[in-house]
């Protein structure tokens, strides 16, 4: 478990570390290079003369210059920086060459494969947990809780997960054969992996349905009309929409997400300009908005930007048939355009800030939700993977010793506390844990109990996930009752 990552796949796979940071709310359309290089030619002023002695003292007579590989590159690239960098604003940044790829890739969305989300089982099978929709999978009709055991020739438990997503993606636009089982009866599918969108999930249940939307990318409006016209040929009428850790993306797909579920000639957002000026964008006329009688709207503190668009776009235009329940979100409240450069740099700078429809901004303070319900302490937890952090033992204080205790805890052995002290209990605990899972019992914490802990507590949080999402218990608690 990486530094900060919690022990859900689900959660964790909408958390990407850096991506994550880039991309809270990172949406809007580019403007063209050379537009802005021509507005800045006729800027002459004493400014830029000091910034020309500045760079050229430092390329010419700076002593460590010499020192320095690309010194010109360099100097020019911590300009960039400097000028990009202020406490105003956040959200405006320079990006280098691998946050500028690792950007680009997040806002992507796609990915090769079948298109499916699993977690290992104890016999090191592989258990489906979620299913894109209309990938390779979804069209094959695999399903949540199937467990694949063989992919073409390799028995899934003998073979590592790269080397399973990697033996997948070598069958590109190939028929792979897959074995699962599911219901104890197997099944046998042919799969054709390509290229899918890994931002809409669609699931149906008694009475309404869920669309879990992890991020807003090319093909995610696209993707989240297949899901709400699914749900409208089961006559359902019924849904939750799961905004979750969705960090935002392509305000475009936020608009036909939109487009999907609110009224003809609805307003999405305003949007404020530098000069005060304020426009409106509406939902798109080629798209027919589904008939819900409820809507209820899944939300955390990482629900940013194009998340928080959507929720002011439904509850401004449809009132009582919206429900928010979780945290507080973000407060991400402007709008970002992004400029690539021909070296594969780009530059992310904020364009105007936006509001909903009521003409609302809700920047640096997020939309409260109609029902607050807090996650469990261990959907929120996480462990430290600085050396450091990774041992210690009885009578200590460390940063890691919330989540041990946490996770101990959570696996019903007797801690006594779950704060940053590691207590004598919590170690006889931990020493109890050591010997069930062929570990040296010493009740000290060390790396490969960090890694054996995780794989127990992960298990357990993707078989119980459902009952142990509180959020998601109360949505459905509230569709069922009406």
């Amino acid at each position: 478990m990486k530094k900060t990552k919690k022990p859900s796949e689900r959660q964790s796979a909408k958390q990407k570390g850096l991506i994550l940071l880039l991309c809270v709310a990172c949406f809007g359309v580019g403007v063209s290079v050379p537009m802005l290089i021509e507005k800045a030619k006729g800027i002459d002023s004493q400014e830029f003369s000091k910034l020309e002695t500045v760079y050229s003292l430092l390329k010419n007579q700076w002593y460590y210059g010499a020192q320095i590989e690309n010194l010109e590159d360099q100097l020019i690239e911590q300009s960039i920086v400097g000028m990009s960098s202020n406490e105003i604003d956040p959200h405006t940044n320079y990006l280098g060459l691998d946050q500028a790829k690792d950007f680009s890739d997040a806002l992507s969305g796609s990915n090769v494969g079948i298109g499916t989300g699993f977690y290992r089982d104890a016999d090191n099978n592989m258990v489906v947990k979620s299913v894109f929709i209309d990938s390779a999978a979804d069209q094959a009709g695999i399903q949540e809780g199937d467990v694949i055991t063989k992919v073409g020739s390799k028995m899934v438990s003998d073979i590592s997960n790269e080397d399973l997503i990697t033996l997948i993606q070598n069958h590109d636009g190939q028929n792979l054969d897959i074995t699962s089982m599911r219901n104890g009866e197997p099944k046998n599918v042919h799969v054709v992996p390509g290229v899918y969108d890994s931002t809409v999930i669609c699931r149906e249940f008694d009475g309404y349905g869920e669309i879990v939307l992890s991020s807003f990318s090319e093909h995610s409006g696209q993707d989240f009309k297949k899901a709400v016209e699914r749900l409208q040929e089961k006559g359902i009428k019924k849904i939750i929409i799961d905004l979750r850790n969705n960090t935002g993306g392509y305000l475009d797909a936020a608009i036909q997400i939109a487009s999907s579920l609110l009224p003809k000639e609805s307003i999405v957002f305003k949007e404020k300009t530098r000069n005060g000026k304020i426009e409106e964008s509406e939902v798109l006329d080629s798209y027919t908005p589904a008939q819900f009688d409820q809507i209820v709207l899944l939300q955390n503190e990482n629900s940013a930007s194009a998340s928080e668009v959507l929720i002011g776009a439904l509850k401004d235009n449809l009132k009582d048939k919206v429900t928010t329940i979780g945290s507080t979100s973000y407060g991400k409240g402007t709008k970002q355009v992004l400029v690539p450069f021909s070296d594969g740099t780009s530059l992310k700078y904020t364009e105007s800030e936006w509001l909903t429809p009521s003409g609302e901004s809700i920047n640096n303070k997020g939309f409260a939700p109609d029902v607050e319900v807090e996650d469990t302490a261990i959907r929120q937890s996480y462990y430290s993977t600085q050396e450091e952090d990774l041992e210690f033992e009885q009578d200590s204080v460390n940063p890691n010793a919330q989540a041990l205790q946490l996770f101990l805890q959570y696996l019903d052995y007797p801690v006594d506390r779950v704060d940053s002290y590691f207590s004598a209990q919590s170690a006889q605990a931990l020493k109890q844990f050591q010997e069930d899972h062929q570990l040296e019992a010493n009740g000290k914490v060390d790396a490969k109990t960090w890694e054996v802990l995780e794989q127990e507590v992960s298990l357990k949080m993707n078989q119980k996930e459902m009952e142990d999402d509180v959020q998601l218990q109360k949505a459905i608690e509230l569709i069922k009752a009406e």
